[in-house]
């Protein structure tokens, strides 16, 4: 059970969130329609990027939605997730209520959900394959207590899903937030006149002041949102963290971590004008050190995201380097799969799909989350992704497929050999697998 002190601590986040229940959108948004969150909230990315295995079957999966809030997040987990069972927990029993009522009304009428603290999941008398717990683990007192609780309810080859508010990125906002509580305006639940005396407050500070230049932006109309204005400048018991903070975390709840979810957008080569022509020091130290220092030193050098958005899992075996394993293999051996949320998105299928067209496909243009531009030209999308839209396929299967679409090159007509054929399959499949539209098998 959760101590007094916890629940102490918790009484003022909640009145916030019983006043103001958050997010805000109507139920009857689907909130299917972006591929993005999708992604990130299916437990095939989670379950590949954390050990390469590729989950095809979700019936008698679990997945938990922590502090789920209005349902929001939980409507993407069950979009994401079909087939799995979906149980969503809060402390608020208006959010709770709002959460259940957005769930029935796009057809989940079986997913499951409990007014519970984070402290009390064992009562659940239940481990998941899945636990998302967004937006609330910088609202709690004890970091590594709480992944420590979550830890106890999750499989031992399951994948927690959490994110901290960066302290970097958002240190303005707790500049805010002090001088809101020093003014008095957060000793209780901020309402209605706390919303008044910030919003005067700021309209009597000149433009050019530097709090709020860096927090008060009219153009986007947010100023006006009562929630933002509460999430941001009145948030109760908000804290900022930095990732040797989590990692401190992981090493006392004996967690590890998988990646960041989305890890393309963490890597330090895009930051330099020249990645490959680097000062030595700097690309050996770079290049040789472990995933938790490259993620450091990108943090230090572009704190640009307001989320530390992870995954973690109990510690895994130490494995070979993927990405190394994988082409060591034979070509018989290796099997493409397509991640099911780009199999399933509609733009994508029907753009390989429409024959008609002869441009080149920017790939960024339907997944923006894989974080660069990469076009493909009509011969490899229907020659490698068109069967793909189907099943699985084989490597060898795949350089069959592109030779007979392409059996010369076009500029002196040339036969493209099998081996040039396969490497130039393989080099695309490398690189997607990294930005996470497809996965692949090896099979003994």
């Amino acid at each position: 059970m959760a101590s007094n002190v916890d629940r102490d601590y918790l009484d003022k986040t909640l009145q916030q969130f019983e006043s103001y229940p958050y997010p805000d959108i109507p139920i009857e948004d689907p909130l299917n329609k972006d591929v993005e969150q999708l992604y990130k909230s299916s437990l095939v990315t989670a379950r590949y990027r954390r050990d390469k295995k590729i989950i095809t079957d979700l019936k008698n999966r679990a997945i938990l939605d922590v502090a789920c809030g209005t349902g929001a997040t939980t409507l993407r987990l069950a979009w994401a997730n079909p087939g799995a069972k979906i149980v969503g927990v809060d402390i608020s029993p208006e959010s709770i209520k709002i959460a259940e009522q957005r769930l029935k009304h796009h057809g989940f009428d079986e997913a499951e959900f409990q007014v519970l603290a984070i402290a009390d999941l064992d009562q659940l008398n239940q481990k998941f394959d899945l636990i998302n717990a967004s937006d609330v683990l910088y609202l709690l007192p004890d970091l590594a207590l709480t992944l420590r609780q979550l830890a106890q309810v999750l499989q031992s080859d399951g994948v927690l899903r959490g994110n901290l508010h960066s302290y970097y990125q958002r240190f303005n906002y707790y500049r805010a937030q002090t001088l809101f509580q020093r003014m008095g305006l957060m000793e209780d639940n901020p309402e209605e006149t706390e919303l008044g005396i910030a919003r005067e407050f700021y309209a009597a500070l000149r433009d050019g002041v530097n709090l709020k230049a860096t927090t008060w932006s009219s153009g986007r109309g947010e100023i006006d949102n009562d929630q933002w204005i509460l999430m941001n400048h009145l948030f109760q018991n908000d804290k900022g963290y930095t990732l040797p903070d989590l990692f401190e975390a992981f090493e006392q709840s004996d967690l590890t971590l998988v990646d960041m979810v989305d890890w393309q957008k963490w890597d330090w080569r895009k930051l330099f004008k020249e990645p490959d022509n680097l000062p030595a020091y700097l690309a050996m130290g770079l290049e040789n050190a472990d995933r938790e220092e490259q993620l450091c030193f990108y943090e230090l050098v572009q704190p640009d995201k307001r989320l530390l958005d992870f995954w973690c899992s109990h510690p895994l075996p130490s494995k070979k380097d993927f990405s190394e394993y994988w082409l060591e293999q034979s070509p018989e051996n290796i099997v493409v799969h397509l991640h099911p949320c780009v199999k399933n998105f509609a733009p994508f299928r029907q753009a390989i799909l429409d024959q008609g067209k002869l441009m080149p496909l920017n790939l960024s243009h339907c997944f923006p989350f894989i974080g660069q531009d990469s076009w493909l030209d009509r011969t490899l999308l229907t020659a490698f992704y068109a069967p793909l839209l189907d099943s699985s396929q084989a490597l060898e299967s795949l350089v069959c497929r592109y030779l007979k679409a392409r059996p010369c090159y076009p500029g002196d007509l040339t036969p493209v050999k099998p081996k040039e054929a396969q490497d130039l399959i393989m080099s695309m499949i490398a690189e997607q697998e990294e930005w996470g539209l497809i996965m692949i098998e090896v099979q003994d």
